[in-house]
């Protein structure tokens, strides 16, 4: 559901990629210093969340480079800063129209940062604003702050990591051949262009780079099948070009001293949750990302491009409500794998990390935009086994599933989203998910049965809520 960017709506791809050979040493900065405790801490944790742009593509890119000529590709100023526009190509973020912030770039430091603010108008009419601060560092190892990103603004913010290498933003061009030239924004450049498959994604990668090696405009498609996740485009303006500054890259508040955020008091509690996911995917919660009905209008009421021949599978679930950080859940490397949770404890959020709650909602009731959970799979109880034994934190079972395109259109889900969009909470439309999930009685509301095919994970890259 994140990393709708993150799944839904956010629900976000990194790699060992670079336009120059690997410096022997890199100037010391703030990382250094980080105590050694936070390394200790995450890798308690079985993941760490991150952009899915960059957890799903990174051992596609590295694979590709590691065997190709990637002396081809245009020159990138070896460092700058500037102002950033960040278009989304789908869903919550799609609608708001754009991010904005700022990028700083440093090769021989092997660093970046981006950082941007969008104002999202699910909930309301007047808008929430969501801000992302994803940075990128070698810290030659393999601490998950190599690859890390902020959410939120002000004590609300919430550190999520990744176990992946340092990658470089525009590691992709490397491979890229100049097709023509062009201006953006009255500035003349030169258009470059790569198509690369590996590992069954079908990637492309688009610039257009101004004499002073800044690419003023980045495009990329990932192949992902996440219609959210499918594009990235970057527009960059107002460069400086020359050394950044070490402040640049200091890590986030939350990410040096609250990550990962320890899990709220709770008890066992009986919940109805729902996931969308393939045909031939398990029917499990293990590294899965659910939500209640009400957490699943920011999914189904904003994203666009939803495959109506996706499944919804309600869920029957015991939960021990002590509730840990939100993880991302992917499919990544044959399995799936959750980055980013508090151990066992099941993660849960505000849809979105939006709301009123503190952490993102992570220890509140979130009534008025609903819930995400993630489930570790080292939470779950053997069967038979009730919730804390052994330290177990959930066990859920499936209750029936039924096609996305029933509830969407049949059902008149889509219609009332355009209703109630902006003017949380989103009760109707709510309503109408739920029931079409409790009865298979259209005269209820309710949609018929339908049943998935494979017992085993799928390949597919769904951020699945």
């Amino acid at each position: 559901r994140r990393s709708v960017i993150l799944a839904q709506g956010i629900r976000s791809v990194s790699a060992h990629v670079t336009l120059a050979p690997p410096l022997p040493t890199r100037p010391p900065n703030m990382w250094s210093t980080w105590p050694v405790a936070l390394a200790g801490a995450a890798a308690v944790a079985a993941g760490h969340p991150a952009p899915i742009s960059d957890a799903l593509l990174s051992s596609a890119l590295a694979e590709v480079l590691a065997h190709a000529d990637v002396s081809q590709g245009p020159r990138i100023a070896p460092a700058w800063t500037a102002n950033m526009t960040q278009l989304f190509a789908a869903g919550t973020l799609g609608h708001a129209g754009h991010g904005v912030g700022s990028y700083a770039h440093d090769q021989a430091g092997r660093r970046w940062r981006a950082t941007w603010c969008s104002n999202l108008t699910l909930f309301h009419t007047a808008g929430d604003e969501f801000c992302i601060d994803k940075l990128s560092v070698d810290l030659h190892g393999t601490s998950p702050f190599c690859s890390n990103m902020t959410m939120g603004t002000g004590d609300g913010t919430v550190c999520h990591t990744e176990l992946l290498p340092f990658h470089d933003q525009f590691g992709i061009l490397a491979l890229a051949s100049k097709v023509g030239s062009s201006s953006v924004a009255g500035v003349p450049c030169d258009l470059w262009y790569a198509a690369v498959t590996a590992q069954g994604q079908n990637m492309t990668a688009s610039a257009c780079v101004s004499a002073d090696g800044v690419p003023r405009e980045f495009n990329m498609t990932t192949g992902l099948a996440w219609k959210a996740g499918s594009e990235i485009k970057y527009a960059f303006s107002n460069p400086r070009i020359g050394v950044v500054s070490e402040d640049a890259f200091a890590p986030s508040e939350a990410c040096a001293s609250k990550y990962p955020m320890p899990a709220c008091e709770g008890g066992k509690e009986a919940l109805t949750l729902y996931r969308v996911h393939s045909k031939i995917d398990a029917l499990t919660l293990a590294n899965r990302n659910v939500g209640d009905a009400l957490g699943d209008m920011a999914f189904f009421c904003d994203l666009s491009g939803m495959d109506a021949t996706q499944l919804v599978t309600k869920w029957a679930v015991e939960v021990d409500s002590a509730w840990g950080q939100y993880a991302l859940c992917i499919f990544q490397g044959g399995k799936n794998v959750c980055y980013g949770h508090t151990g066992k404890h099941v993660g849960r959020e505000s849809a979105l990390g939006l709301g009123k709650g503190a952490a993102q909602g992570q220890c509140s009731a979130n009534e008025e935009i609903g819930n995400w959970f993630s489930f570790p799979d080292v939470g779950e109880c053997v069967p038979g086994a009730a919730v804390g034994t052994n330290g177990c934190t959930w066990r859920a079972t499936p209750v029936r599933s039924v096609l996305a395109g029933c509830i969407i259109k049949d059902m008149g889900l889509q219609a009332m989203c355009a209703l109630e969009r902006g003017h949380a909470p989103m009760l109707k439309s709510a309503a109408i998910f739920a029931a079409a999930l409790e009865t298979s009685d259209p005269a209820k509301g309710g949609c018929p049965d339908a049943s998935a095919s494979g017992p085993g994970s799928s390949n597919s890259s769904w951020i699945v809520v």
